[in-house]
């Protein structure tokens, strides 16, 4: 027969090098800590998201150059006329084929994408710098005292 001799570890957070137990800590500060992890968590799954709309992002961009050059499409130098870029060529884009409008809709979609993605992770990397700073000062402005463990 064995007994469990392991004691429970209480929650607790670390805040310039100091170790606080969260069962210590006022109301705000718990609040705080709970927005805290809350936006980490939110960043952690749209930065999943967001590198899985980079690799769709660059499938259509490969896409769209291997239809291109499939379809034949003939470079242009008028700079008036519309045309799509691809690396450092410019291709006449008057009279697209279908398969290439597809690969230009969809590239563009996923432009937009990675772009909204992109502003939402600047919001929340913000929110967090902020959650972070009002934690360490509530933690400070309470009293609390950090734990010896």
């Amino acid at each position: 027969m064995s007994t469990n001799t392991e004691q429970a570890v209480e929650p607790s957070v670390t805040i310039n090098d100091q170790k606080y137990l969260v069962s210590d800590m006022n109301d705000k500060s718990k609040q705080f800590l709970n927005d805290l992890s809350r936006t980490v968590m939110e960043y952690k799954e749209l930065l999943r998201n967001y590198n899985q709309s980079l690799t769709l992002t660059n499938t259509y961009a490969s896409g769209l150059k291997s239809e291109v050059e499939k379809v034949g499409l003939s470079e242009s130098s008028n700079s008036d006329a519309p045309s799509i870029k691809i690396g450092d060529k410019n291709y006449d884009g008057t009279d697209l084929p279908d398969s290439v409008k597809a690969y230009v809709s969809e590239l563009i979609r996923a432009n937009k994408n990675k772009t909204s993605l992109e502003y939402r992770l600047r919001q929340l990397d913000a929110a967090r710098i902020t959650f972070i700073n009002a934690l360490k000062g509530e933690v400070e402005e309470s009293g609390i005292s950090p734990t010896d463990e």
